[in-house]
């Protein structure tokens, strides 16, 4: 743990630290807040699926316009107007009457909500050495699951006390973290070259995505069939345990992944973690006994946080300066498009065929991710040479 302690000695990178922690808080709480502000509203789960639904594609469809904007206008400018509109979009959502209302206002907080996770990777840089920068990933990779346990559990507690509060408490995480972005010292806007195209003209970008989507097919197949197979065995709600032992072993093992030397690339890595993924979730649609599921998703959550890390690792390489946070935004809309379709896909093997069919399905996504990645890694692997040279 020595690397963490010498990455947060730079105040820096505390503040980035803070911003992160406080940034993915807010998108952590959001979820939940719409869910039980739409159903508040109406009683129905129908109109809380639709406002929840409202906000995530607004997210998805203007994710790399709001990257974009980074990328070309610098953090302070884009992330303060976005965040404004989300504020505005948040006080809408908590005076909505009636369900169109809600599904408006969800959908323009999702399609404003600042990119503000994306806009703190490139900064990590500036913050800290380069031997640290890798720790720094590692961090970051552990903050998102630790938020992805307290966000929905503050969301539940505000929204016992009023189905409003959730909204307003997810708001004010994300200014907060805006107001800790924006006052840490801005990256130098690079122009881009003559004749340079965007993302998606490179062709290591273009597997990224794909492999990324891959990675939402099976987390969204998660989604679905772990609630399922509790069902079978008792309640749905007993899933959360399940989540939690997900969450956890990806936490555990990117605070292990940040501390130890690697000789091994990152796409040697991201390689790696998807076929461990695959093979600790395949056993997964056969065992019923709860202690050996439980092992299960502890092995296969050690992959989700290195997988991330190698991500961002082979961001660095392979993202333009000028397209730095426009990449990262297109890896967030592929992951929430493979979550939505997974999701889907699932929930009809599960209604029709079992909660097996679901885990087998997230399973298969993920070594389909492995595939792609194996089919490409050379293309991968020439970026990570050119950086060594």
């Amino acid at each position: 743990m020595r690397a963490y302690v010498d990455l947060l000695h730079y105040g820096a990178a505390r503040r980035l630290f803070a911003a992160t922690a406080t940034g993915k808080l807010g998108f952590a709480v959001f979820p939940l807040a719409t869910v039980l502000l739409g159903h508040g509203s109406s009683g129905s789960f129908l109109d809380a699926g639709a406002v929840a639904g409202a906000w995530s594609m607004g997210g998805t469809v203007t994710g790399p316009l709001r990257g974009r904007l980074v990328d070309r206008h610098g953090q302070r400018l884009p992330l303060v107007a976005l965040t404004l509109i989300t504020a505005l979009a948040a006080a809408g959502l908590a005076t909505a009457v009636g369900t169109a209302q809600l599904i408006c206002f969800g959908a323009l907080a999702g399609a404003a909500a600042p990119p503000i996770v994306a806009s703190i990777r490139p900064l990590w840089a500036q913050a800290a050495p380069k031997d640290l920068v890798h720790s720094a990933y590692a961090l970051d990779a552990v903050l998102t699951e630790v938020t992805k346990i307290c966000g929905p559990l503050i969301a539940a507690a505000s929204g016992a006390h009023s189905p409003r509060l959730g909204v307003i408490i997810a708001a004010a995480l994300l200014t907060s973290s805006t107001c800790l972005v924006i006052f840490h010292p801005p990256t130098p806007r690079i122009p881009a070259a003559s004749g340079t195209g965007g993302v998606l003209t490179s062709p290591a970008l273009r597997l990224l995505l794909t492999a990324n989507t891959c990675a939402g097919l099976c987390l969204g197949a998660l989604t679905v069939g772990l609630p399922a197979r509790a069902a079978e065995s008792g309640s749905a709600a007993d899933s959360g345990w399940l989540f939690a032992c997900l969450a956890l072993g990806s936490a555990l093992a990117g605070a292990r992944f940040g501390i130890r030397h690697r000789a091994a690339s990152p796409a040697t890595g991201y390689l790696t973690a998807f076929a461990w993924l695959a093979l600790a979730l395949a056993p997964l649609a056969t065992v019923s006994t709860p202690v050996l599921s439980l092992i299960l998703l502890l092995s296969a959550g050690a992959a989700l946080a290195p997988m991330t890390i190698c991500l961002f690792e082979l961001l660095d390489v392979h993202a333009s300066p000028h397209t730095a946070v426009a990449s990262m935004m297109w890896m967030v809309a592929g992951e929430e498009l493979g979550i939505a379709a997974g999701s889907v896909v699932a929930g009809l093997l599960a209604q029709s065929v079992g909660a097996w069919s679901a885990l087998l399905t997230a399973a298969a996504s993920g070594g389909l991710g492995a595939l792609v990645v194996a089919t490409g890694r050379a293309d991968l692997a020439a970026g990570d040479a050119a950086t060594d040279r």
